[in-house]
């Protein structure tokens, strides 16, 4: 019967692997390591495997954001009809960052070390598939498999907090979270001076839109140099989108030029950046429906390049979580801060992000009918 190797013994082995795979593998060849690492003199078996106690210790609920490692170490995802249900039971997306952390850290630990059998080596393998079922904004579910490479958030969902329409982070010390809106033309004119004694702290004004029709026009939102001035004279620190439907890297250097000009009409400094808005149109035809991720990179880039050559200001993205698993590629969402737009109870993106449009039926004062709320949570 072989020895079982400490978990000190292992720990010290992977350590070696992890840090210094040249230096592991002369090591690995001298028989006193071998013996330490595997508890047989001189021979070939390969390190063991960790336990098994620990798989299937981590659960998450059958319903949106449960996730799977595909190696069966966890619950697989629901299916689309099993989702289906846990949404007919009153189940809702509320918990969609349950276990996705350790399934994450399962994930990875995967691909450091794994046996392969018979040969007496350590191979380093793809980690297993990280899976999460998600509900969009028309209550339609999807799953995707997670990126592992895009960088994640750090947020708890669980200190995601919402009371009489009105969310909040509760996230101690290390974050201050304020309350913003974002608007257009389409709110008409706004009492800025009251959204501000609401308590708004931020607004993101839409200066411009390309049409979704076939000839996709272009336009300057009718709204965005008044609003601009007076939300910035009400005290509040402001950013500023643009909707975008370019089909190529032109059409979105002359969406850039555009939103540069509009800001220069206003001549106030924003504090918050420009955030390029590339949409896919859900319930008509759109132009850009057909993009592709490699297109929305180029044109992402065309429209950050231009801005940054016309002006001194900030370019980040606006983005959904069916978007960031079937429009944006992972260096685009790496390179970029995100205002992530969600609107179930707790955001069900595990990737990072800077601001959340959490609702679009917020009623604040000074602002007629319902409008877009935002959170901003920085660190201090």
């Amino acid at each position: 019967m072989k020895k079982r190797t400490s978990p000190n013994e292992k720990s010290f082995c992977r350590q070696v692997i992890r840090t210094c795979p040249a230096i592991a593998m002369t090591l690995f060849l001298l028989p006193a390591l071998l013996t330490s690492c595997t508890g047989t003199g001189g021979g070939s078996s390969s390190i063991p495997a960790e336990s098994s106690e620990s798989a299937g210790q981590t659960e998450s609920t059958a319903v949106s954001g449960e996730v799977s490692a595909s190696d069966g170490t966890m619950p697989a995802a629901v299916s689309g009809s099993e989702a289906a249900t846990a949404a007919a039971s009153g189940q809702t997306a509320e918990t969609a960052s349950v276990g996705l952390t350790a399934a994450m850290t399962s994930a990875a630990d995967t691909s450091i070390s794994a046996e392969t059998a018979g040969t007496g080596s350590t191979a380093t393998t793809a980690a297993s598939p990280v899976m999460l079922d998600y509900i969009d904004a028309w209550e339609e579910w999807h799953t995707m498999e997670v990126d592992l490479s895009v960088e994640k958030n750090a947020y708890d969902p669980d200190l995601f907090v919402e009371q009489d329409g009105v969310t909040t982070y509760a996230g101690g010390d290390q974050y201050e979270v304020l309350q913003g809106v974002d608007v257009s033309e389409h709110q008409g004119w706004i009492d800025w001076e009251a959204v501000a004694e609401a308590g708004i702290d931020f607004a993101f004004i839409r200066v411009g839109y390309r049409g979704y029709g076939e000839t996709g026009s272009l336009n300057e939102d009718a709204a965005a140099v008044d609003n601009l001035q007076r939300a910035k004279a009400a005290g509040l620190q402001v950013g500023t989108y643009i909707f975008s439907q370019a089909l190529n890297e032109e059409e979105a250097r002359a969406e850039a030029q555009l939103a540069v000009n509009v800001i220069g009409q206003a001549g106030v400094e924003a504090d918050l950046p420009l955030i390029y808005d590339p949409e896919v149109i859900h319930d008509e035809w759109g132009r850009a429906n057909d993009i592709t991720r490699d297109q929305v990179a180029l044109n992402t880039a065309a429209f950050r390049d231009e801005v940054e050559k016309m002006s001194s200001l900030e370019v980040d993205i606006y983005s959904n979580l069916p978007w960031e698993d079937m429009l944006f590629d992972s260096d685009t969402l790496n390179q970029y801060r995100i205002w992530y737009a969600d609107y179930e109870k707790k955001p069900q993106t595990p990737y990072h992000f800077a601001w959340w449009q959490y609702t679009n039926k917020g009623i604040v004062p000074g602002i007629e009918g319902e409008v877009d709320r935002n959170l901003w949570i920085r660190e201090r």
